[in-house]
């Protein structure tokens, strides 16, 4: 349980430097593109941008509720990337740091 909780917290860790690259990536097309911070929604940057992701959308919408995702590809791509970045890198902090925690409680039991 231990190992599964620190590869997670490290991948958490890891993927901040891919999502701050996708933020200002987004910040570029705002600045360049008639887009606004609030109108570049996550489903117009993937159309976009990264079409070829356009079969894996289709696919999450034969398998999950299709209001659920409606609502998160209509939510504005920066600010919901950069609040994702905050909250997986402070989680993946937080668990490292508790992890020791736990294994001394765990040791001295």
């Amino acid at each position: 349980m231990f190992s599964f909780l620190r590869v997670f917290a490290y991948i958490c860790i890891w993927t901040t430097p891919f999502q701050a690259a996708f933020v200002l990536w987004g910040i570029v097309v705002v600045a360049v593109t008639d887009y606004s911070i609030l109108s570049l929604s996550n489903i117009e940057f993937i159309t976009n941008y990264l079409g070829f992701l356009l079969p894996i959308v289709e696919w999450l919408y034969t398998w999950f509720w299709n209001a659920l995702l409606d609502w998160v590809f209509s939510l504005p791509m920066i600010l919901q990337v950069t609040l994702k970045a905050i909250l997986s890198t402070w989680l993946g902090f937080w668990i490292l740091k508790n992890l020791d925690i736990w294994r001394n409680r765990k040791t001295n039991n």
